[in-house]
């Protein structure tokens, strides 16, 4: 589930998805899974293959890439979802 910017940048703007817009983690996925991404009313925007597991998105919430590169290491300064790996199934 993502908040309003992210809705916008992944289904307007055409960006990838970062944590930082991201507010809540459903259901069971690993990395390289297609997860879908949500608004907070479950409209779904777009479809993906995650660069991350279901267990390790909800420490990465909310957190910018520079941020989580610090907290975390270098391998987790990147998108959770590139825009080359996304597919919009609805615009705002």
């Amino acid at each position: 589930m993502v908040d309003e910017g992210a809705v916008r940048a992944v289904a307007v703007g055409r960006s990838s998805l970062l944590a930082a817009g991201i507010t809540a983690v459903e259901g069971d996925f690993e990395s390289g899974d297609v997860i879908e991404v949500v608004d907070a009313h479950g409209t779904v925007h777009a479809r993906g293959v995650t660069g991350y597991s279901a267990e390790e998105l909800p420490q990465m919430m909310g957190r910018s890439t520079a941020e989580l590169a610090d907290k975390l290491g270098p391998d987790y300064e990147r998108a959770v979802v590139h825009t080359d790996d996304m597919a919009r199934v609805r615009s705002v």
